[in-house]
């Protein structure tokens, strides 16, 4: 049974302010860390095309108040080896990357110059084990245009994702305890 009854202060709190933050008790001071494969071919501006390999991790802290931290770091695995990532703190979401935590699911978002990927963490009832799902998507007949780990615009020509992991630790893998 998921419990939301911690969210109540947090109800009292908010009315007037900015949104409640309610997460499953047996979720919150835990450390939840996912990562999946994309690969595929793309096009950058200058007509180049390339096929890419990327690993994806996003590591995402539930605190005892209920509110989610993320980090987010992509990195291919390709010739240049580059990496970037950014920290996303409580009501930091945007385009860019958010994730939400919707009863025993962890859903981020991640909206790309064109088209949007979605990765969903599915917990068992003790939330102590975790399965994921990730979708890349584009809107109608349009391309996912996608900033790569070089920085680099790319139109995406094909991707697909691969080797979905998900763990669950408790406290806080952000602290350095």
């Amino acid at each position: 049974m998921v419990r939301f009854a911690h969210c109540i202060p947090f109800l009292i709190a908010a009315l007037g302010s900015s949104p409640a933050i309610c997460a499953p008790q047996g979720l919150l001071n835990k450390t939840v860390t996912i990562s999946w494969s994309t690969s595929g071919t793309a096009t950058s501006a200058d007509g180049g095309a390339k096929g890419f390999t990327n690993i994806n991790t996003r590591v995402v802290y539930v605190s005892s108040a209920g509110r989610t931290f993320l980090r987010m770091q992509i990195r291919s695995s390709g010739r240049k080896n580059a990496a970037r990532g950014a920290d996303k703190g409580p009501g930091e979401g945007g385009s860019k990357g958010s994730v939400r935590i919707e009863g025993n699911r962890l859903v981020g978002t991640e909206a790309f110059a064109s088209g949007a990927r979605q990765y969903v963490a599915t917990f068992d009832s003790g939330f102590s084990s975790c399965t994921l799902s990730v979708i890349d998507a584009k809107a109608g007949g349009a391309k996912i245009q996608r900033r790569g780990p070089d920085g680099v615009m790319y139109v995406v020509d094909s991707v697909s994702t691969g080797s979905p992991t998900c763990s669950v630790q408790s406290g806080n893998a952000f602290s350095g305890n």
